[in-house]
């Protein structure tokens, strides 16, 4: 999958992804996350709260800028959540 996604359906709003970027993440209707503009902050981002989601339903994707500070770093921590 090349787009970061979250498995909605499974959240259970603990917030992790809210509070590393409440750009890139937000709630529906019913408090579950899903990625709301990827765009709006980085891969780094995207991959911690993967890291930090209780529920491991946070799909970083690739990143959109392979420009981005240590990419393979993250592309690599990426990895198991993809």
């Amino acid at each position: 999958m090349d787009e970061a996604y979250i498995d909605t359906e499974l959240c259970t709003a603990c917030n992790e992804c809210l509070i590393i970027n409440s750009r890139i993440f937000a709630y529906n209707d019913k408090k579950q996350a899903y990625v709301k503009d990827p765009k709006a902050g980085s891969f780094r981002d995207i991959v911690k709260a993967a890291e930090k989601c209780p529920v491991k339903i946070i799909h970083p994707g690739k990143p959109l800028d392979m420009n981005e500070k240590k990419i393979e770093k993250w592309i690599e921590r990426a990895k198991k959540y993809n």
